[in-house]
């Protein structure tokens, strides 16, 4: 068992929300990919894969969200809302590994439309 602590700075439409959270879950590695896994706030399973080169977070809500995280590839996301699936790019400016966690700066996209932009950082302990 982990501490989980995660961070997040989300600006939207010039209104700023700063988000601190801790859980308990699991670390493991294999082969290069560090996995953190943990029950959210809605008792949803999250698994954040990571290595070098990219971050992936999967949420098992219903439906699953899958969002990746590459400095270099522009991805796409699907993200369950009440009024129904909302579909964005995720433009990731800057993606960091560290020892025990990472960091990401990405921004939410729909088509020219810049919809967010975030600034997480997770790391786990002991």
């Amino acid at each position: 068992m982990v501490k989980i602590t995660i961070d997040n700075l989300i600006n939207i439409d010039h209104e700023t929300e700063i988000i601190h959270e801790e859980y308990t879950g699991d670390y493991h590695e294999k082969n290069g990919s560090h996995f953190l896994v943990y029950q959210n706030e809605i008792s949803e399973k999250v698994v954040m894969k990571y290595d070098t080169e990219m971050l992936t977070i999967t949420r098992f809500s219903k439906p699953s969200t899958i969002m990746k995280m590459h400095p270099e590839v522009v991805t796409k996301t699907a993200i369950a809302t009440p009024v129904g699936p909302q579909r964005f790019e995720i433009k990731t400016q800057l993606y960091k590994k560290s020892a025990t966690g990472f960091k990401a700066s990405y921004q939410f996209w729909q088509g020219e439309t810049k919809i967010a932009q975030y600034d997480l950082e997770v790391h786990f302990s002991y």
